[in-house]
């Protein structure tokens, strides 16, 4: 996922605008995006999103792992188990769980669907406890299921450019921003709060909402993540 503060407009701002509340048009489409589709989205997103606050990139320098060989592990390109091990033991899962994301087949998101095509079948209930698990993705897996769950929560302390990645999905703001003949660190720089009425326009006009909604998401405070708040909370009780 895509962090605001790798951007020179990307610092959190502390000034009186208002808070979000997860309540915008277009993070109530991310959040349907990823319950929806959460099956067909690629395992190293799927786990960026359970990890979140966390990212994918400060768990492998923790690890003292190369990221590379952390995204090449949940794309299946080599088993790397010591590598699987770890991520499951902080995702609090088992390893197969975690190797059912990675190497189950995935459906078609369902903005590629054909419509006419009957939905797919069933699979019933699958118990997660132990093998064997489904060979196709069903977004019932725990993690897809604790990224669901993170989304709904968290959507209002996701950075504008996530929470806009998430809405556009399948399709990704780099390949929007291509087909725009706009610079990638425009549109970002744009989300993370630059002025471009012009490039606010494009966008919202992609999104199917007023420049004005679009401007609520990026204009307003994000929420501190639940977790930290949570954390915090019980620091202070502890005092």
């Amino acid at each position: 996922m895509h962090s605001d503060t790798s951007h020179p407009f990307g610092a959190e701002r502390t000034d009186d605008l208002p808070e979000r509340t997860g309540t915008t048009l277009v993070e109530q489409t991310a959040i349907r995006t990823v319950a929806r589709d959460v099956a067909a989205m690629p395992a190293s997103l799927v786990v960026q999103l359970a990890l979140w606050p966390d990212e994918l990139a400060r768990w492998a320098r923790a690890t003292r792992t190369d990221a590379s060989v952390v995204y090449n592990a949940l794309a299946g390109r080599k088993p790397y188990r010591a590598v699987r091990e770890r991520l499951a033991g902080r995702l609090d899962v088992t390893p197969g769980v975690l190797g059912q994301l990675i190497e189950a087949r995935r459906p078609l998101p369902t903005a590629q669907r054909d419509p006419d095509a009957p939905p797919p079948a069933s699979d019933g209930p699958i118990d997660w406890a132990e093998p064997p698990y489904p060979a196709h993705r069903t977004g019932t897996n725990p993690i897809e299921r604790r990224a669901v769950a993170t989304v709904a929560r968290e959507i209002a302390a996701f950075p504008a450019s996530t929470v806009v990645g998430l809405a556009l999905w399948p399709e990704t703001l780099a390949a929007w921003s291509r087909e725009r003949k706009l610079p990638a660190s425009v549109v970002w720089a744009v989300l993370a709060g630059a002025p471009s009425a012009p490039v606010r326009d494009l966008l919202a006009r992609r999104l199917g909402v007023s420049v004005r909604e679009l401007g609520a998401l990026i204009d307003a405070r994000r929420q501190e993540p639940a977790t930290l708040r949570a954390a915090a909370a019980q620091g202070d009780s502890s005092v």
